[in-house]
């Protein structure tokens, strides 16, 4: 049976490497995607990376792993094939040590956030899913290798805001557990009083500490910030529930099979599951609160971390499918280390009494519930990257090979939407800088500071480009999102070269004119 298991591990992992790798040949990356690689590409230091970084809203791990591999190429493909690397190891360990049925390991390789956010979407929550696969690999022997936790754990926080969310209810459960558990807990008593180097321990525990402090401090943003700065502290009863809703889109996340699949959820067309979101996303949660009742570590962080979730996404900014994919990661996580957990001590009747119920629960609802899930993740997953075979997910490839091809690299350039032509901008390759009208700057990724402004019109765009034209004494290539008219046109004798529209991320086609020198 070992090596049945270890030969399943390795034939789920090449299946999953091929469709993922067949899949990521037809994605055209987006500006999300490709400002992370321009970070790392265009920064000319480590000191300048960070500091850069301190507009982005996330730790700098994602961008630390790139930013040798764009010394190697500036072909951004590059970071598509590491971060499907990520993933196959992610699956592989999966596969290989998680305690669930070879039919649910099936449908989690295939499921949506596996299969395509966390594959196909080359962005730095694949690192976060990886480590949290490995810290539940960890946990069955956690006291015995906690420094390795700890620095696992130090890693975790450093991958994205929301991981470090699922990380400090993780270090909060550990604690908890180490310091309280060895009285309740059963054989949590005996286990802690065989460990004979405690320091470990410690060490382990400060490792987490300090990479929650760093990571924190690395999101803390600089007085000049333009993105996500308002917070919601008012109660508002609406946004509760579009916060609770989260839950099920998250749980259950099957796309429309449409052009713009991305983010969409086609169970919120029915009005019939409209009506029961909101009871549905309290059910799982206290389906899953009563599943994880008799093993309190996975039940606290469990509830710690699905709560801090939902209050950030509640106060601070409330985020897009990717995001809301870690608290179904936050549900599955516990269900694997529920496994390991200890349990708590009752007295001989209430422990027979209690654990009949639990493991009634555990063995029906909690496998039933958890296959249904796991199930429409998979088709979430197959519609997902039927749809990205399909449809053009982003114009910014093919503008970049259409300029190549016209020989018009080396021309200046300016771009109205700076956060959609930087996409553009990445698929040229050869480091270079545009002029970004909106921040009125020369640069390659998109700064979020308050010089930028969130719109301008064609005019000014327009009027920039003809003041770069007579600066450079060249022609200068304007790339818009839009259509110019025809008085505009020849009003400034510019010509249209081409229009790329219809694009899964709507904002992401573009209209290329040349303005002639004067």
């Amino acid at each position: 049976m070992h090596k049945k298991d270890k030969y399943y591990a390795l034939g789920l992992t090449f299946l999953f490497l091929a469709v993922g790798a067949f899949t990521a040949s037809h994605h055209e990356m987006w500006r999300d995607e490709i400002q992370a690689w321009l970070l790392a590409r265009d920064s000319t230091s480590l000191f300048n990376l960070f500091a850069n970084l301190k507009y982005e809203g996330h730790p700098g791990l994602w961008h630390l792993c790139l930013m040798p591999l764009s010394r190697i190429t500036h072909s951004p493909v590059i970071m598509q094939m590491f971060h499907l690397l990520i993933t196959g190891v992610t699956v592989y360990l999966f596969v290989r040590y998680a305690p669930f049925n070879w039919f649910q390991k099936l449908l989690f390789c295939f499921g949506y956030f596996v299969l395509y956010e966390y594959a196909i979407v080359a962005r730095n929550y694949a690192l976060g899913l990886l480590l949290i696969t490995v810290f539940c690999v960890l946990f069955r022997e956690r006291y015995k290798h906690f420094i390795w936790v700890g620095c696992v754990l130090f890693l975790l926080a450093h991958t994205s805001v929301h991981a470090l969310i699922v990380t400090i209810g993780i270090g909060i459960a550990l604690c908890c557990e180490y310091v309280l558990g060895g009285r309740f807990l059963k054989p949590l008593n005996a286990e802690i009083a065989a460990i004979e180097n405690k320091r470990s321990i410690w060490v382990g525990f400060a490792l987490i500490g300090v990479g929650i402090l760093t990571a924190v401090l690395q999101l803390n943003p600089p007085p000049d910030t333009g993105f996500a700065v308002a917070w919601h502290f008012n109660y508002d009863g609406k946004r509760v529930n579009d916060i609770v809703k989260l839950i099920s889109r998250a749980y259950l996340p099957i796309p429309k099979t449409t052009l713009h699949f991305w983010g969409s959820n086609t169970l919120t067309s029915y009005p019939l599951f409209q009506t029961i979101q909101v009871p549905l996303c309290y059910f799982l949660v206290l389906l899953s609160v009563l599943l994880f009742l008799k093993r309190p570590i996975a039940l606290l962080t469990y509830f710690i971390s699905t709560f801090g979730l939902l209050t950030f996404f509640y106060v601070k900014y409330h985020g897009s499918i990717r995001h809301h994919g870690f608290l179904f990661l936050t549900f599955l996580m516990c269900c694997w280390i529920y496994r390991d957990a200890p349990t708590v001590n009752f007295s001989k009747t209430e422990q027979q009494d209690a654990g009949a119920i639990v493991n009634r629960v555990l063995n029906v609802a909690g496998t039933a519930v958890l296959t249904l899930l796991l199930i429409c993740h998979a088709v979430g997953g197959v519609i997902a990257v039927r749809m990205e075979h399909r449809h053009v997910f982003s114009y910014g490839k093919l503008t970049a090979e259409y300029i190549r091809s016209q020989g018009m690299q080396d021309l200046p350039m300016i771009g109205n939407k700076d956060s959609a032509v930087s996409t553009v901008v990445g698929y040229l390759q050869e480091p270079r800088q545009i002029y970004y009208p909106r921040s009125g700057r020369f640069g390659s990724f998109i700064r979020w500071d308050k010089t930028r402004i969130h719109s301008i019109s064609k005019r000014r765009v327009i009027e920039a480009a003809k003041t770069l034209s007579n600066e450079k004494s060249q022609d200068v290539l304007i790339i818009l999102n839009g259509s110019l008219s025809t008085k505009q046109i020849e009003q400034y004798k510019l010509s249209f070269l081409v229009k790329f529209s219809g694009s899964t991320v709507r904002d992401e086609g573009f209209y290329l004119y040349l303005m002639p020198v004067p």
